[in-house]
Order: C-alpha cells, then sequence, then structure tokens
C-alpha cells in the first residue's frame, strides 16, 4: 500500500512539474463520519462510527483555472454497524437474531470528479465538485455484540469494490507563490452493495482539510 502511494505522489508531482499543463497538487487530511443503510428487510442499518482519511489529489484544469477534473488516491477508514434481525451466518459463525455487528473498514479511494471554481475575490476561491468514488477494500475487522467476535478480520463479508456518488464543495485560500490551504465538506453516497448481503450501502460525510501547491 506505502509503495503504491509513493508511485501516485511521484507521478502526480512528474505531472504538476510539466510546463505545458495546469496542475495543482493537494495533500489532504480528512475527519469523517461514516454508516451502513439497509434495504433489506432483515438487517436493519446502526449507529455511525468517526474514521480518518488521507492522501493526495490532483486538479487538471480544463482550459482554465474555473474548471478541473480531479482525481487522486486516499487511504480512508470508514464502516457502520448492522443489526440482524434473523440468525446468520457471518465468517463460518451462525449469530443468532438481534446480533449488531461493528464494522471496520479499510479503503483505497479514488475520486474521479469535476471541479468548478470561482475567480478569486480577496485570495479566496469558492468551489464545488460532482463527480465518482471507487472505493477498493483493504482490510476489514468486526465486532459482535456477543463479543465472540473482537475486531476480528471478516474480509469475506465485505465486496473488494464499491462506488458511490461523491459530491461537495469548499474553498480556498489563496498564501502566495501558488500554495493555498483548502477547506471543504463532501458527502459520498455509495449506490453500490458495501456487504455480500445484498441491500446494504455505505454513506460518509467527511471534512477535507489540505494544503495546495
Amino acid at each position: 500500500m506505502k509503495k503504491l502511494i509513493l508511485v501516485l505522489i511521484l507521478l502526480l508531482i512528474i505531472t504538476y512539474s510539466y510546463p505545458q499543463k495546469r496542475f495543482n497538487l493537494t495533500f489532504l487530511a480528512s475527519p469523517q463520519v461514516s454508516w451502513l443503510k439497509s434495504d433489506s428487510k432483515d438487517v436493519e442499518g446502526g449507529r455511525s462510527i468517526m474514521g480518518f482519511g488521507y492522501g493526495v489529489e490532483g486538479d487538471l484544469f480544463l482550459g482554465s483555472e474555473n474548471y478541473a477534473f480531479t482525481t487522486g488516491m486516499t487511504v480512508s477508514s470508514a464502516g457502520g454497524s448492522l443489526t440482524y434481525k434473523t440468525s446468520t451466518l457471518l465468517s463460518r459463525k451462525v449469530f443468532p437474531a438481534g446480533t449488531i455487528v461493528d464494522y471496520n473498514l479499510t479503503f483505497l479511494e479514488f475520486p474521479l470528479a469535476l471541479k468548478m471554481r470561482t475567480r478569486n475575490f480577496f485570495r479566496t476561491r469558492y468551489y464545488a465538485q460532482f463527480g465518482l468514488t471507487n472505493w477498493f477494500n483493504i482490510k476489514a475487522r468486526g465486532t459482535s455484540s456477543d463479543r465472540f467476535f473482537q475486531k476480528e478480520p471478516v474480509q469475506n463479508e465485505i465486496r473488494f469494490y464499491d462506488v458511490g456518488l461523491n459530491v461537495g464543495g469548499g474553498f480556498e485560500y489563496d498564501l502566495g507563490h501558488a500554495n493555498a490551504l483548502t477547506c471543504g465538506l463532501v458527502y459520498s453516497n455509495g449506490f453500490a452493495d458495501a456487504t455480500m448481503a445484498s441491500g446494504i450501502t455505505m454513506k460518509v460525510v467527511r471534512f477535507r482539510l489540505g494544503f495546495v501547491f
């Protein structure tokens, strides 16, 4: 995982330094809240969990500084809890009805979004973004309410790939010398199954802080 992050950072730095391309590179940190929503009659969504994301994103400007294609890679911790209303088989154990399982998940996340920015007003630009986020699960642990599971691996219960709508906005404050601080709020609405049980989707609200150069 560390090698993938280093390779992506290197590629983005090379692209940024290439003189014929207009490109911004942003290092991000994102405190976030996530939860699992269920459309199944046999499973009920439960409490949310606090998580954290960090990584790098790049903005490739599309003809002007007001429009950009945004992509990158972050490591993101998310998840939530589910209540199983009927007895269910999880990781080779049958749990009785009413069991609550807390899922703590780690993803590699790749956004693909269109960013729209205002002009510079008193050293501040406001932006909105719209697109997709792609989650690739790299770690999954579960804790059951009967304590049979205590942060045990549950990789086989979580789908490797998930995708969701990614919308948000914020502002960038110009520090001079092509550097800026960025702050924003992003909502990611998963619309594919997050677990092997159908009808379970993941939602994430994140507060993004970053340094642009």
